[in-house]
């Protein structure tokens, strides 16, 4: 994943991020009991080394859409941290 961090908004971004998301974050998806998937958008904490919530993960059945939301930072890895110059247009 790459991240573009911005002092304020409508800035160009000065400080970019490469990170790697460990795939077997969602391993802990096979281990949840059945009934976390019968709410109605239900939402799954997968678990991962010591973080009992790793990422989050939300099924949308409306429209058969999955989102990974709340990705702590401290269970992925950091290839690459530059900072950019701001410039004005």
């Amino acid at each position: 994943m790459l991240r573009a961090f911005r002092g304020r908004e409508g800035a160009l971004p000065s400080k970019y991020q490469l990170l790697e998301i460990p795939t077997a974050i969602f391993a802990s998806l096979e281990d949840a009991p059945q009934s976390a998937f019968a709410a109605d958008g239900p939402t799954i904490d997968c678990t991962y080394r010591d973080e009992p919530v790793a990422a989050r993960v939300s099924l949308d059945r409306s429209d058969a859409k999955i989102t990974v939301k709340q990705i702590k930072l401290s269970v992925c890895t950091i290839h690459a941290e530059w900072h950019t110059s701001e410039q004005t247009t």
